[in-house]
C-alpha cells in the first residue's frame, strides 16, 4: 500500500537507470565471467534486508531483494521478479558497501522506473545541502517512505578516475551574458526545486537582475566543489564530479582482492 504522505515521485523507463556495467567494470577486468558467479555465490549465502518494513506483509510481493554474500565487505545485490511466491527473473543487480558517515535527511522527491525496482533520491540535509543518491533499499522500502519523516542515511560513491589536481583552482567568470545565464539558470531551479521546466530557455531569455549582486562576476572554486553530471534523461542524477582533499585512506577485501577507500 502507498505511504498517503510519501514524497513528490517521478516514474521513467527502467533502461534509463542503466545496468550497473560501470560499477561492475571497477571491481574486476572480466565482469562477463565474475559477475554471474558472484551472484550466484550471493545465493549460496543470502540476506534479505526488509528496509523499513517490520514484517514481510509490508513489502512489495512482487520483488526479492537478496544482499550477499554474507560477511563480504562488499554486497552483491539482485532484485528478483516473484511470482505466486516463486522466483521467475532477475530484473537487475548492482554492488554496494557500507559507509561510516551518516547524516539525517528527509527525502524530498523520488526519481523511479516503472517496476518500482530503482531509484535516485533527492536528499535534503539541511536548507542549504541537498543530495542525489541511488537508494540501494528502494524495492523493499518504496512504500515506506513518508515527506515528512527524517531518516537517517548512509552516504558513499563509487570512483571511476582520480587525478592530482591544483590546490584553490578558480575561474572568475565576468562576461555580462555569462553572468546573466548563471543567475537567471539558478534562479529559476530554485524557484521550480531543482526541476528544470520545460520552457527553461525562455525563462532564461526573460530573466532580468534583480539585485546589484546578480551583475557582479562570478566565482567557481573547483577546489570545493560538486558537480552533479545531469543526463539527457531522468535518472542520472546521482553521477558526479567532485573536487576536493583526500583526509583518509582505508582498504577492504572481496573475493580476493584489495580495494581502496578514500575520505574526501
Amino acid at each position: 500500500m502507498k505511504n498517503q504522505n510519501s514524497p513528490e515521485t517521478i516514474k521513467i523507463q527502467d533502461q534509463n537507470f542503466g545496468n550497473h556495467v560501470e560499477h561492475w567494470n571497477l571491481l574486476t577486468d572480466t565482469p562477463e565471467t565474475d559477475v554471474p558467479k558472484w551472484l550466484g555465490l550471493a545465493l549460496d549465502a543470502p540476506v534479505m534486508p526488509m528496509g523499513l518494513c517490520e514484517d514481510e506483509q509490508d513489502m512489495d510481493q512482487s520483488f526479492w531483494l537478496i544482499q550477499g554474500p554474507k560477511g563480504q565487505s562488499i554486497s552483491i545485490n539482485q532484485i528478483i521478479a516473484v511470482e505466486n511466491q516463486k522466483p521467475r527473473a532477475l530484473k537487475t543487480a548492482f554492488p554496494s558497501f557500507e559507509s561510516p558517515y551518516k547524516y539525517d535527511a528527509q527525502i524530498e522527491r523520488i526519481i523511479t522506473c516503472d517496476s518500482a525496482t530503482q531509484a535516485v533520491l533527492r536528499l535534503s540535509l539541511n536548507k542549504n545541502t541537498v543530495i542525489y543518491a541511488f537508494d540501494n533499499l528502494f524495492s523493499v522500502n518504496n512504500c515506506q517512505y513518508d515527506q515528512n519523516q527524517t531518516y537517517q542515511v548512509q552516504f558513499n560513491a563509487w570512483a571511476y578516475e582520480l587525478e592530482p589536481v591544483a590546490e584553490n583552482e578558480k575561474i572568475i567568470v565576468d562576461d555580462p551574458a555569462s553572468i546573466k545565464h548563471h543567475r537567471a539558470l539558478n534562479a529559476i531551479l530554485a524557484e521550480h526545486n531543482g526541476v528544470a521546466p520545460e520552457n527553461l530557455q525562455e525563462l532564461i531569455n526573460d530573466w532580468q537582475p534583480q539585485t546589484p549582486e546578480d551583475h557582479e562576476p562570478v566565482t567557481v572554486d573547483f577546489s570545493k566543489m560538486v558537480a552533479y553530471l545531469y543526463g539527457e534523461t531522468l535518472g542520472q542524477e546521482d553521477e558526479a564530479w567532485f573536487q576536493g582533499n583526500i583526509v583518509g585512506k582505508t582498504t577492504m577485501q572481496f573475493m580476493q582482492d584489495e580495494y581502496t577507500l578514500y575520505d574526501v
